[in-house]
């Protein structure tokens, strides 16, 4: 009977350091969101690696893809305006270093392959429209 106690808090402690291991996978979970602003008066096309949003007024809040967080391209179009694509660059996110101070090794390995370690360096977008008649003449110029 006591080593069945002894056993059952060794599985306990297992279950619980890999539980609390991975901070930033646990706290920051799916795929972050950032903000996309502009001073435009016509709803926009917005494509993110992840999804793409039709008919939206901004400003819109999108989901972006947790994988690929640096270089993602984001995609913007209207039917008067055109606009420059948005990269996103990625920092580290802080819950990262809470696998350092609690000394999850594994959760700090589990939090780089799920990419849970980078957070979008910026989470809001101002957007600069251009028209696309303003843009076609100036194309047509050169």
């Amino acid at each position: 009977m006591k080593e069945f106690r002894v056993c059952k808090s060794i599985i306990a402690a297992v279950v619980a350091s890999c539980m609390l291991s991975s901070c930033a996978t646990i706290v920051s979970g799916g795929d972050p969101s950032i903000t996309i602003k502009g001073d435009i008066d016509e709803p926009v096309n917005i494509k993110t690696e992840k999804q793409t949003y039709t008919g939206v007024v901004l400003p819109a809040v999108v989901k972006v893809s947790r994988r690929k967080i640096n270089g993602q391209h984001i995609q913007i179009t209207s039917q008067n305006h055109t606009f420059d694509d948005i990269v996103l660059k990625r920092k580290i996110n802080g819950w990262a270093f809470g696998n350092i101070l609690i000394g999850g090794l594994i959760g700090l390995a589990i939090d780089c392959a799920t990419n849970c370690a980078s957070a979008p360096a910026e989470k809001e977008y101002m957007l600069v429209p251009q028209s696309k008649e303003n843009k076609e003449n100036n194309d047509s110029a050169k």
